[in-house]
């Protein structure tokens, strides 16, 4: 069955000391498109974590939030940043240099620069080995997200199958009134060549028919016909599929209104031009749903 790209999945996970919470929103897109918001201590994993997505999502624009915190005892872990206390004693030195500082450098000079100092809330626990929860709660949320896709992809290949009705209803119905046709021509042709030739003496039949045979010719719709019927089949097909089908899907839709507007210029007749314009406002409807399926 047909996905839909448009979805919304959250995963959490608890070990021991730590919740683990991510949630994912997946959009409209042409390609796969990753937008991953990591807190700084697990960037290292960013490539494993875009594998894993790649690995579940084939399309779409996929935008995920990952957060983590302890559980339990917490502490206050205090960091003194070695390379900015270089970079500001050197700025001390220079400002001694000038005379902008009169006395021997002191620990409250370097104090009045807060970012020295880095604090940040810890845990009794150390993190190590993150992947494995990390993987386990993404896991969790694509499959919310997996199935979400599936449930609006239901949805859809319902609505997209009822519009596929109405054009092979209506490629049913030219196909009847240009079974029609041959018959049409031959009063509208006879009529004509009756006025041209009405002092000439009777019609001629072989060249009645000669006329009706080349005007078949011209306007004949079975190729465009049978080619429209084709895609259609083949979407419908899409519609069951179980991998991505959202471009095959793109390009019959192109093919299927290349061949009514073929059959439209071709065809010269009202009851025709009236199904054409029908085909192809359902076409439209197909190609924005069709945007959203994978």
């Amino acid at each position: 069955m047909i996905k839909s790209m448009t979805a919304y999945g959250r995963g959490e996970v608890e070990a021991p000391g730590q919740k683990w919470v991510v949630e994912l929103r997946s959009l409209n897109h042409r390609f796969l498109e990753l937008s991953l918001n990591l807190p700084k201590r697990l960037w290292a994993l960013e490539d494993q974590i875009r594998k894993l997505i790649k690995s579940r999502i084939n399309r779409g624009r996929v935008e995920m939030q990952l957060t983590w915190e302890t559980l339990g005892e917490k502490s206050l872990a205090l960091r003194l940043d070695q390379n900015l206390v270089g970079e500001v004693k050197a700025v001390l030195t220079d400002l001694q240099a000038l005379g902008e500082i009169q006395e021997p450098l002191r620990l409250e000079h370097f104090l009045r620069f807060a970012d020295l100092l880095v604090t940040r809330e810890g845990d009794a626990q150390e993190l190590e080995e993150p992947w494995e929860p990390v993987s386990q709660v993404i896991s969790q949320a694509l499959g919310v997200l997996e199935e979400m896709r599936r449930t609006e992809g239901a949805a859809l290949a319902a609505d997209l199958a009822a519009h596929l009705e109405v054009v092979r209803r209506e490629s049913n119905q030219i196909a009847d009134q240009a079974a029609l046709l041959p018959e049409l021509w031959r009063e509208k042709i006879s009529t004509r060549l009756a006025e041209v030739l009405q002092e000439a003496g009777p019609l001629d039949e072989v060249r009645l028919a000669q006329e009706v045979a080349l005007m078949a010719e011209r306007r004949d719709l079975s190729e465009e016909l049978a080619r429209l019927e084709s895609h259609v089949s083949q979407f419908q097909q899409a519609l069951k599929s179980e991998g991505p089908v959202g471009r095959k899907m793109e390009f019959l839709l192109q093919e299927m209104l290349r061949e009514v507007n073929t059959i439209g210029s071709k065809a010269g007749d009202l009851l025709i031009s009236q199904a054409v314009l029908e085909i192809k406002g359902t076409l439209e409807r197909l190609r924005e749903q069709v945007q959203n399926i994978e």
